[in-house]
């Protein structure tokens, strides 16, 4: 064991700009209908960019001293996503 001076995180990453999204070869594979339905299964409603995921790793590097053995997933809500639902009712949010 490497610990305390070893932290091992894993940030498990969704639809990136360079990993499976815009500015891939498989990326253009897809048709128009099948890259907005990929946007429109995600939450945030776009694809990561590299700056979502250089900040997630300063994150665990400066702010995130206790952290380890711990999967940080960072998906845009891809995961959670899919299913249109209706609006929130008034006063929820």
């Amino acid at each position: 064991m490497g610990a305390p001076q070893v932290r091992v995180n894993e940030i498990m990453l969704g639809f990136v700009e360079t990993r499976h999204g815009p500015q891939t070869r498989g990326w253009g594979l897809l048709t128009a209908a099948q890259q907005k339905a990929v946007i429109q299964h995600t939450l945030l409603d776009r694809t990561g960019t590299i700056e979502d995921v250089v900040k997630a790793v300063l994150f665990i590097i400066k702010d995130a001293p206790f952290m380890t053995g711990a999967v940080l997933r960072l998906d845009g809500g891809y995961i959670l996503g899919g299913e249109d639902v209706g609006p929130m009712p008034p006063g929820v949010l």
